[in-house]
């Protein structure tokens, strides 16, 4: 039994081939009765299953498992299909009249695949050998009797068919032709109108202008597809729309229909979206009922003040807790947006939510840089020795600022300067070697005109910076041990000398001791933790990145 998936439901029905003809009968009957019951979305202990068809409990430790409905009725079918082959009766040792498919297709004056459609609605049927020794599918009177007291209106309905004659086929292909010629609706909209006229099933209408395209190759009622777009003329084609080109100009461009454009842009926007990495600062404030209408309520309101105190350069420590507060809250509602379309049809709507979320972020993000260019331009230039080492230090620290932005936890109450100036100072001693950063040592005349010009109207204290570096050794110094203290100074890279050494791996910290990379890094947990107890969050940051 190969084509049962799950492997504890093909073990067990692969012991049932071992039983004598008459139990096989037995359990034939059994499985048939059960799968009338199974429903797809429900679960089923395995005890139940053997129990319902071997008619034993299992005592083994197999009995508690939980087998899906989907994979019960997959395999009930297989299970059932192989018992059929194996214990067809001959149709002289039934006492009940044994239809084939047909004859009851001409007793109710249908067609044999309408037959096969009543099978998978409950007919019962399974394999006799008939008088000429061949085996046949074969229907008992009394389950046929059933089936037609049970499904009455499905029955009368089906009595009620009438096949398609010439002249009908004409009419339902030349509606079809003008209908396509029109443009206004898709495909699927033409066959569903025309079914609707007809009083025909759709699949009916669907099939007959499907083999008539076919036939008719250049002059079928619908045009050919053209084939799936690749992937540069996807890209090509969100592009242009996102610049303003209409759909009706894309239709043309592309040779699609408007539905396949919408549905084209829809699923590249999902695809960008759902790739996105989106972080943010957690808070227990954005659990609250209430989050959405006290943090984003006054948004539109205060955008304008929001830039023009940032073209001063001038955000209060108020209002700059209230931009992170903002920032942060709407990009956690763009994952919780994402996580909840994801794996299931994505509205348009809700892309359109999840952008407007990412596009205010945005924009508060911008908002929040530009307050503090200035404070990367002071840095900078009190690590620059040259006016070409300032320029590259300038873009080097908008690229910190950037980073710090995501990280900063406006939660712990500390100004945004502060724990920017250790991100900006600390990527800033990591690019250039410790003369390089010492202003004092070859800075010329100009340079030092630059710095000055571009220091804020509130200095950071760099010489406290200095101060707190040098109690960040000490502690390490006074709370470590001496392997905790190589392990952390190696892998921040916290060796002080002329030239910064390169971080090391926990795998190179361990060949040096002697230890596994795992046990390296239990050890640097441990000495996380006491440092963690020792250091301000600025100091530990510093250290961590």
């Amino acid at each position: 039994m190969r084509q049962v998936k799950n492997d504890l439901l093909r073990q067990f029905f692969e012991g049932l081939r071992f039983a004598p003809l008459a139990q096989k009968e037995k359990e034939l009957t059994r499985a048939q009765a059960l799968l009338e019951i199974v429903e797809p979305g429900t679960e089923y202990p395995f005890e139940f299953v053997c129990f319902r068809i071997a008619g034993f409990r299992p005592r083994s430790e197999d009995s508690g498992h939980i087998v899906r409905g989907r994979d019960l009725i997959d395999a009930l079918n297989v299970f059932i299909a192989t018992v059929n082959r194996q214990t067809a009766p001959d149709i002289s040792t039934r006492t009940e009249k044994v239809h084939t498919v047909r004859q009851l297709a001409r007793r109710f004056d249908v067609s044999t695949k309408t037959i096969h459609r009543w099978r998978a609605k409950g007919l019962k049927s399974r394999l006799f050998v008939f008088d000429d020794g061949k085996r046949r599918l074969g229907f008992v009177a009394s389950a046929v009797e059933r089936f037609v007291r049970e499904n009455g209106l499905l029955v009368e309905r089906a009595r009620g068919f009438r096949p398609l004659g010439a002249d009908e086929k004409e009419r339902i292909v030349k509606r079809a032709v003008v209908l396509a010629q029109m443009g206004d609706n898709s495909r699927y909209a033409i066959i569903k109108l025309i079914a609707e006229e007809t009083g025909r099933a759709v699949e009916t209408i669907r099939s007959l202008l499907a083999a008539h395209d076919k036939n008719a190759k250049d002059q079928g009622a619908f045009r050919k597809s053209p084939g799936r777009l690749r992937s540069k003329d996807i890209k090509q084609l969100c592009r242009l729309y996102s610049q303003g080109v209409s759909v009706g100009e894309l239709t043309k461009k592309f040779d699609r229909s408007r539905s396949s454009i919408f549905r084209i842009i829809k699923k590249r926007k999902a695809a960008e979206l759902f790739g996105r990495k989106i972080t943010y600062v957690d808070s227990l404030e954005f659990q609250s009922d209430a989050a959405t209408q006290f943090i984003l309520s006054d948004a539109g309101a205060g955008r304008s003040a929001d830039t023009s105190d940032s073209e001063k350069g001038l955000l209060t420590r108020e209002k700059e807790a209230e931009l992170f507060r903002r920032y942060n809250y709407l990009k956690f509602c763009a994952c919780r947006l994402l996580e909840k379309v994801a794996g299931g049809h994505c509205h348009s709507r809700d892309l359109r939510r999840i952008e407007d979320y990412m596009d205010r972020a945005e924009h508060i993000k911008k908002v929040i840089i530009e307050a503090n260019l200035r404070l990367v331009a002071s840095i900078a230039g009190k690590h620059a020795a040259t006016r070409e080492a300032f320029a590259d230090l300038i873009g080097e620290g908008n690229i910190s600022l950037m980073r710090a932005v995501e990280k900063f936890d406006y939660t712990r109450g500390y100004r945004f300067s502060t724990y920017a100036t250790w991100a900006i100072a600390k990527d800033f001693a990591k690019k250039i070697p410790s003369e390089a950063r010492r202003p004092d040592r070859g800075a010329t005349g100009d340079m030092l005109h630059i710095q000055q010009d571009l220091r804020l109207g509130s200095v950071v204290d760099f010489a406290a910076l200095d101060r707190a570096s040098h109690s960040l050794q000490e502690v390490i110094a006074n709370n470590l041990t001496e392997r905790e203290q190589y392990i952390v100074r190696n892998h921040y890279a916290l060796e002080s000398g002329p030239i910064r050494k390169k971080p090391m791996t926990l795998k190179q910290i361990g060949v040096e001791l002697n230890l596994s990379s795992e046990r390296v890094r239990q050890i640097e947990l441990v000495a996380l933790q006491k440092l963690r107890h020792n250091l301000s969050p600025e100091q530990f940051d510093l250290l961590t990145g």
